[in-house]
């Protein structure tokens, strides 16, 4: 079935949007994992070692 050129243009400008969210998402991601990294390893030192 043959799209017509408004068709065809909608469905390219769909597909990049949507790209584009799934590339920010996956950048947000990354971004909170090393915030998390970040604060665990702030934590780690701040708890004292104990001494044997």
């Amino acid at each position: 079935m043959h799209q017509s050129r408004k068709e065809q243009g909608l469905e390219r400008t769909s597909r990049r949007l949507l790209n584009a969210d799934r590339q920010e998402a996956i950048m947000l991601a990354r971004e909170e994992s090393n915030i998390e990294a970040g604060g665990e390893l702030g934590r780690a030192a701040a708890i004292p070692r104990k001494t044997p």
